[in-house]
């Protein structure tokens, strides 16, 4: 008994006595989504409460206002700089493995959030400036291969610019 037979209905018997066999599903490879697409939805700003765009020979540029810039800095009082020493042959963190092993030595701080700015750098954002100087009193911490060593944020810091030398 075939599935004519169960469901006439659906399925009418044709007039061949023999089915064809029926090919496997086509399937296709998932699509990879832009960076645009995988946040849509996410936040949705309306396109006039973004500044103007404006073209400068092959470049972006975005005006900020100043007192949105100025806000933006106080927000970074609490931000400190660092850059891991890794010993030759060392494979470097990720900024996940990173914050794990930090959690551990950073355990009686509230709230802090690290993220790759390139070139070996991080930058550590804190909840408060007291938290900031428990971590600042650590001083340099060995993670065991490498060495931690923090600075203080700058505005003006640009990971690209450091010219890296151990001695």
């Amino acid at each position: 008994m075939d599935s004519c037979d169960l469901f006439p209905e659906i399925f009418p018997k044709t007039s061949s006595p023999s089915h064809p066999p029926l090919s496997p599903p086509v399937t296709h490879p998932p699509l990879k989504k832009s960076f645009a697409q995988a946040l849509h939805g996410v936040c949705d700003i309306p396109v006039s409460q973004l500044p103007p765009v404006i073209i400068k020979g092959d470049r972006l540029s975005i005006t900020i206002p100043e007192e949105e810039y100025k806000d933006g800095l106080l927000d970074c009082k609490n931000n400190l700089h660092g850059r891991i020493i890794w010993p030759k042959g060392s494979t470097p963190l990720t900024v996940l493995a990173l914050k794990n092993k930090l959690s551990r030595v950073w355990s009686d701080i509230k709230s802090w959030g690290v993220q790759s700015i390139g070139k070996g750098y991080f930058e550590f954002s804190f909840s408060s400036g007291e938290d900031l100087r428990k971590v600042r009193a650590h001083g340099s911490l060995n993670l065991n291969p490498g060495t931690l060593k923090l600075f203080a944020w700058s505005n003006d810091f640009n990971p690209a610019a450091q010219h890296n030398s151990s001695a």
